[in-house]
C-alpha cells in the first residue's frame, strides 16, 4: 500500500491543519448552499492543488458531511496517493462506457469521505471531459453527496478546470508562493473567466512559516501549452 498524504488527517492541530479550516469555512461563507461542487486547480504543475482538493475534502468530510473527491485529471492523476491506495480504474472508464459508477467509486476511503480514481489517458482527454456522459455522471454524483470535490490538471496544461467549471458552483485556485510569473496567473484566469467561472478565490500554498516561499522560480510563461503538457505527462511514464 503507497504511503498516505492527507496532511488534514495526520497532523490536524498544526498550522496547515488550521488554514485549511479557515478554507472550509470561507467557501461555506461564499456559498450558503447545502450541496455544492467545487473545482480545485492552479496555472502550472506542482502548486499543489491535490494536496488541496484532498484536504479540503476531508476537512468537510470530518464535520459530517457525504463527500466525494473526483479525480478529474486523467492525464496525471494523483488523488489515490493521497489516501495510501493503489491507483484503480474508474473515471476514464466510466466515461468511455467500460464501468458503471457504483463499481468504480472507492466507498469510505475515510469516514464519510468516497473516491472516484482514475487512470492515465493521454488521448482526447479534453473531448472526454467535456462530453454529454461527464456532465449526466456528474448530475447523478451531485444527487448523491453533499459536497463533491474535482481536481483537474492545471490550465497551463489544458482546458480542463474551464470546461468543468461549467458543471460546478465555484472554483478554488491554488497557487504556490513564487511559483508563477503574472502572466501566467492572468493567463489561467482569462481562461477561467471566458469560461464563466465562478471563482471562489486563491489559495497560496508553499509559504513556510516565517513567510517567505519555498519551492522554485516560475518556468517562464509560454504562449502555448506544448511544453507544460509534454514535461506534465512524462513524469508518470
Amino acid at each position: 500500500m503507497a504511503e498516505r498524504k492527507l496532511f488534514f488527517k495526520l497532523d490536524g492541530q498544526s498550522p496547515v491543519a488550521e488554514s485549511l479550516r479557515v478554507l472550509r469555512t470561507n467557501i461555506n461563507f461564499i456559498d450558503e448552499n447545502e450541496k455544492r461542487t467545487v473545482v480545485v486547480t492552479s496555472a502550472i504543475p506542482k502548486e499543489g492543488k491535490s494536496f488541496i482538493a484532498a484536504n479540503y475534502a476531508m476537512s468537510e468530510a470530518m464535520v459530517g458531511k457525504k463527500v466525494l473527491l473526483v479525480d478529474c485529471d486523467l492525464r496525471r492523476p494523483r488523488a489515490h496517493s493521497s489516501f495510501g491506495i493503489e491507483d484503480h480504474h474508474g473515471l476514464g472508464e466510466i466515461l468511455l462506457g467500460g464501468k458503471n459508477v457504483e463499481d468504480a467509486i472507492v466507498k469510505e476511503v475515510e469516514k464519510n469521505l468516497d473516491l472516484l480514481p482514475t487512470k492515465h489517458m493521454e488521448h482526447n482527454v479534453t473531448e472526454i471531459l467535456q462530453s454529454k456522459k461527464m456532465v449526466s455522471l456528474m448530475k447523478e454524483l451531485q444527487e448523491s453527496y453533499d459536497l463533491v470535490v474535482v481536481d483537474t490538471a492545471p490550465l497551463m496544461v489544458a482546458t480542463d478546470a474551464a470546461i468543468l467549471s461549467k458543471v460546478s458552483d465555484g472554483v478554488i485556485f491554488v497557487n504556490g508562493y513564487d511559483m508563477t510569473s503574472k502572466k501566467e496567473l492572468m493567463y489561467a484566469k482569462e481562461m477561467l473567466s471566458s469560461a464563466g467561472a465562478n471563482l471562489y478565490g486563491m489559495v497560496v500554498n508553499k509559504v513556510d512559516n516565517s513567510g517567505y516561499g519555498y519551492g522554485y522560480k516560475s518556468h517562464g510563461y509560454y504562449n502555448y501549452n506544448y511544453k507544460y503538457y509534454q514535461d506534465y505527462i512524462k513524469e508518470d511514464k
